[in-house]
């Protein structure tokens, strides 16, 4: 971690074999301080409801500390269908890694 700000990156499918280790992770950062959270995205072929679940928990325990979650690097055909659930409104997805981590100070 610096300066409280931490990336994730997921590799693979985020499902429900493998959510468990990422809210997991992404809360003991919480806990331990971030408060920049990115999860890097861009090496995960495949996500389900219950993926979307493990970011929608990871965005609630961030904000009950003020800390903010962002999305990168999702495919073009994961963002389209992260877009129709209406979460971009939420937890903001942004092409990359710095662009997620150069957010507007409006995004917090």
């Amino acid at each position: 971690m610096r300066d409280g700000r931490v990336v994730i990156s997921v590799t693979g499918a985020l499902d429900l074999s493998t959510v468990d280790v990422l809210r997991a992770t992404a809360h003991q950062e919480i806990e331990t301080g971030a408060r920049q959270l990115v999860l890097d995205l861009s090496a995960m072929p495949f996500w389900d409801s219950s993926g979307m679940g493990a970011v929608a928990s990871v965005y609630r325990r961030a904000a009950r500390v003020g800390a903010w979650v962002a999305l990168a690097g999702l495919s073009s055909t994961l963002e389209k269908k992260y877009r129709l659930t209406g979460m971009d409104g939420v937890v903001p997805l942004h092409g990359g890694v710095c662009t997620a981590l150069a957010r507007p100070e409006s995004e917090s």
